[in-house]
């Protein structure tokens, strides 16, 4: 995508943005935004948003001008319906030449004309005699139009990535493993096994994308029993392949009002603690992160360093005191 000069230096010499970042997270039925802005206390979730896919661009930026977030660095992830991912050999090679020899074996395990771009990732721990990276292929057209898209509309677009690799962020660090799971509306479900901030297992549980039409009776005339069924078998993979010691918590936000009660249900069934997620960040008073996309709010909390944001809160609550 090229830009002219007049574009670029608009861009280069305008005004720091009075916001953190934003995350935009494109779903199968709508493109979502969230924006976080420094505060007294961390980082605060202050803006939230959604546009339909046939109209998005143009509301992304009447929105962004409206909010005068222009020049916000944006962070951009996408959940399944737009990316493959595989588990492929890792080649033997220079890291530095992964990527182009990764090109053939992957164009055969996709299947497809399309051209794609890719990007891959080393993983933790591997089965016993395997060495695999995980890679994410995407459709080049797709990139290119909401690269487009985020450039007129003044947004600086820092990254693109994937709702596996996005909601880790929301996690604490510990050494001891976790499973999240997480859903946006209407799509499957995200089971992650995450340790010291690293993904160290990932899954999709179909079959559970009506899951908010169901009610508490109907919810355990099955489904939670089969929620449970697909953690415990992720479980045992983790500790019987990848030799990994036991997890120690289970964390969820799924496309449900009842939240809790599979919480409680998870917990006395599992015999591990089961408590409903939550982002370590402030939220506004309008806003519920019942109702939030942690896709989107994985995205825009990303780049979070933790000692830069200690020192961003010190110099707000200085101004403040001044």
């Amino acid at each position: 995508m090229r830009i002219s000069w007049k574009q670029y230096l608009k861009q280069k010499f305008r005004k720091p943005s009075e916001y953190y970042s934003v995350g935009i997270a494109f779903t199968a039925e709508q493109v979502l935004l969230c924006a976080l802005k420094k505060g007294t206390s961390g980082l605060e979730w202050v803006l939230d948003a959604s546009f339909t896919h046939k109209s998005w661009a143009q509301s992304l930026a009447e929105y962004v001008r409206t909010h005068k977030l222009q020049g916000t660095p944006c962070f951009f992830t996408l959940t399944s319906h737009w990316y493959k991912v595989h588990q492929v050999d890792r080649p033997d090679v220079s890291d530095e030449d992964i990527l182009p020899a990764l090109k053939w074996p992957l164009q055969e395990v996709l299947g497809t004309n399309t051209e794609m771009v890719y990007d891959y990732a080393d993983l933790p721990v591997q089965v016993a005699g395997q060495n695999k990276v995980m890679v994410v292929a995407i459709a080049r057209k797709e990139v290119e139009k909401l690269s487009r898209a985020i450039y007129e509309a003044e947004l600086v677009l820092e990254s693109i990535t994937v709702e596996e690799l996005a909601t880790t962020h929301l996690l604490d660090d510990s050494s001891d493993a976790c499973i999240s799971l997480v859903q946006e509306h209407g799509e499957d479900v995200v089971l992650n096994i995450i340790k010291n901030k690293q993904l160290y297992f990932s899954r999709r549980l179909k079959g559970f994308e009506n899951i908010a039409s169901f009610t508490k009776a109907e919810l355990d005339m099955g489904i939670c029993d089969s929620l449970t069924v697909q953690i415990q078998r992720s479980m045992d993979y983790y500790e019987s392949q990848l030799r990994q010691a036991p997890v120690k918590r289970i964390l969820i936000k799924l496309d449900t009002p009842h939240m809790a009660h599979i919480c409680n249900y998870i917990a006395e069934t599992m015999g591990l603690p089961c408590d409903l997620m939550r982002p370590n960040m402030q939220c506004a008073n309008d806003l519920h992160f019942k109702m939030a996309s942690f896709s989107c709010l994985g995205a825009a909390y990303s780049k979070v360093n933790q000692s830069q944001i200690q020192k961003d809160v010190e110099e707000v609550r200085d101004e403040i005191q001044h």
